[in-house]
């Protein structure tokens, strides 16, 4: 009973929050540079519509980028507003670019390029400024739905911790957690999932940290859910995705990590080929 009042709670809550076009809410998000550099760095995911694309800047922290790999560029095209090391026509006097634009393309096949095992892509960007050089981190990501920002400012942590700043929220963060909730409603009234069973506490879990703007797959994994039961369960919660990372198989002959955000249990297989189904 009182895992079900929370569920109902959850989903009032966050029928109250409007999810609002990119026009309505700041298309500009602030991210410390400690979050995605230096050995605490948890990483930022970006999400790239199509159509739509998503800058990154590092006009107010002052630095210089230097050079960027793309893991995979299947599906995403890169640009930069000055000149790069490795790029054509570039001097060795001239190198250095202050803003990084991202764009969808429609997804190729690169020969010799294997498969993420996940639906995006990392990006490493090396900068350099009077401090020395760092190095940041990014997965990027297809966007789906309506796009919610079209720039991600980098700013020092010291600026940010220093003059407090009034928090945008996390408008992908909210309605994941909306959307996952709302599949886990769903899977107890069609009696996929049990209401007090271990799963729906570390689905509960999930729903908590993301809502709090946790990485979903950061969040899947402390809880010691599987990404393909989240993914599926923000499904059929509403969410529509354009492409879904493929499910991973378990090995018998090797042991699982609970941890791992790819391997599932013998309760979530059972729960997902319930979920797979409908």
């Amino acid at each position: 009973m009182k895992n079900k009042l929370f569920i109902t709670l959850l989903l009032s809550f966050f029928s109250l929050l409007s999810l609002p076009s990119v026009s309505n809410a700041s298309i500009v998000r602030t991210v410390k540079s400690s979050q995605v550099t230096g050995e605490n760095a948890t990483g930022k995911t970006i999400e790239v519509w199509a159509g739509h694309g998503v800058s990154i800047s590092f006009y107010s922290s002052g630095e210089v980028i230097q050079k960027i790999w793309f893991d995979d560029p299947s599906q995403f095209i890169v640009d930069v507003d000055g000149c790069l090391e490795g790029m054509p026509n570039c001097s060795t006097e001239n190198v250095g670019a202050g803003l990084i634009h991202i764009r969808r393309i429609n997804k190729v096949n690169i020969p010799g390029l294997p498969k993420a095992s996940y639906y995006g892509s990392h990006l490493t960007v090396i900068t350099v400024s009077s401090s020395g050089k760092k190095v940041y981190h990014f997965s990027i990501v297809p966007g789906t739905g309506r796009p919610e920002y079209s720039q991600i400012e980098i700013i020092p942590s010291s600026i940010a911790s220093n003059q407090p700043t009034q928090r945008t929220p996390d408008y992908t963060a909210l309605s994941d957690s909306r959307f996952i909730a709302q599949g886990m409603k769903i899977a107890q009234d069609n009696q996929w999932l049990a209401a007090n069973g271990q799963l729906w506490q570390k689905l509960n879990r999930v729903v908590t940290e993301r809502s709090k703007g946790t990485d979903l797959r950061l969040a899947a994994s402390s809880a010691g859910v599987s990404m393909q039961v989240i993914e599926k369960l923000m499904r059929i919660g509403g969410k529509s995705y354009l492409e879904m990372p493929p499910r991973n198989i378990p090995n018998p002959n090797n042991n699982q990590s609970p941890n791992n955000p790819n391997s599932t249990t013998e309760a979530e297989n059972v729960v997902f080929e319930k979920l797979k189904s409908r």
